[in-house]
């Protein structure tokens, strides 16, 4: 079992498309932290309480009818009406802050966590898939029959690769919009309840990553080729997920689109999802993923691979 499992592990990791989406991150990530770092700067608490003082300034003037050119061309209340502070504010009452806060970085995290599933599917169906065409399946049951075994065996393979590598892409580019933070930026507000939400953030993260693994590799052994995960998926979410989505509220809750974004936004009836819990969404996610992997596994058992 030891040697089956080393053995998947490194022909995973030994793929181009592995290597190729590795590569890809890693570009991605130094252009962030680049561009991130580019467009930030430092700003002292002096000059931010100044900018601040003036916002309030523009505020006071717009509420009393004062003229405000440098927002001519915006919509403002009909002539002769009262300017209304939440007006006022939006029109006048904005802060140049260039400055990186490292609490957004657990928004930026939950940001990068589509990608990830996008790059877990792909892994996880493009794996099987080649080996389907490749007539790998067949060549590794001659020295192991046992098929069930066989199949979780590459499915679990596939399911750690995508979970570290989305691990380690975020975790490095975590790293890479540090020096933004600490030299551009402010850590304020990132005090011990902040550092437990983004352990949140990257375990819910990784969990929905690992499901979308198996969902990917499970629907292209069932179609024995990469296309039909690809294709189903596209069809599934783009027709389905938008229909029901939009037009049934209440089913939402029973979508993998809704429950994927309860789970990774971490609050109940998140992402206009109602009636559906954080557990309960990572349980019904988890419960797709093992549900489609047992189908293919009895579909693995009984059909013929020659």
């Amino acid at each position: 079992m030891i040697a089956l499992a080393a053995g998947e592990l490194r022909r995973v990791l030994a793929r181009r498309m592995v290597r190729v989406l590795a590569l890809l991150a890693l570009a991605g990530i130094a252009v962030a932290g680049v561009l991130t770092f580019l467009n930030t700067a430092a700003l002292s608490d002096g000059e931010l309480a100044a900018r601040r003082q003036a916002a309030e300034t523009r505020v006071a003037a717009c509420l009393a009818g004062g003229p405000l050119p440098e927002f001519e061309g915006r919509d403002g209340p009909p002539p002769g009406e009262r300017r209304t502070e939440n007006f006022c504010r939006f029109v006048a009452g904005g802060v140049d802050d260039p400055r990186f806060k490292l609490r957004s970085l657990k928004g930026v995290l939950q940001g990068t966590t589509a990608p990830l599933v996008v790059v877990a599917w792909l892994i996880g169906a493009s794996v099987i898939g080649s080996d389907w065409q490749n007539r790998t399946v067949t060549t590794v049951l001659t020295w192991e029959p046992r098929r069930a075994r066989v199949l979780l065996t590459k499915a679990f393979s596939c399911i750690v690769v995508a979970s570290v590598f989305a691990l380690l892409a975020q975790a490095l580019l975590s790293l890479a919009l540090l020096p933004a933070a600490y030299l551009h930026g402010t850590t304020s507000g990132t005090g011990g309840h902040w550092g437990l939400s983004l352990l949140g953030v990257l375990g819910r993260g990784t969990g929905l990553v690992a499901v979308a693994a198996a969902v990917g590799f499970s629907v292209a052994s069932i179609g024995r080729n990469t296309a039909a995960a690809l294709g189903i998926g596209f069809a599934y979410f783009l027709v389905i997920e938008n229909v029901v989505g939009s037009f049934l509220e209440g089913l939402r809750r029973w979508l993998i689109l809704g429950n994927a974004i309860v789970l990774v936004s971490g609050e109940n009836s998140g992402g206009d999802v109602p009636g559906r819990s954080v557990v309960v969404a990572a349980m019904y996610l988890t419960a797709v993923g093992i549900g489609l992997l047992t189908v293919a596994t009895v579909v693995f058992r009984r059909r013929d691979v020659a």
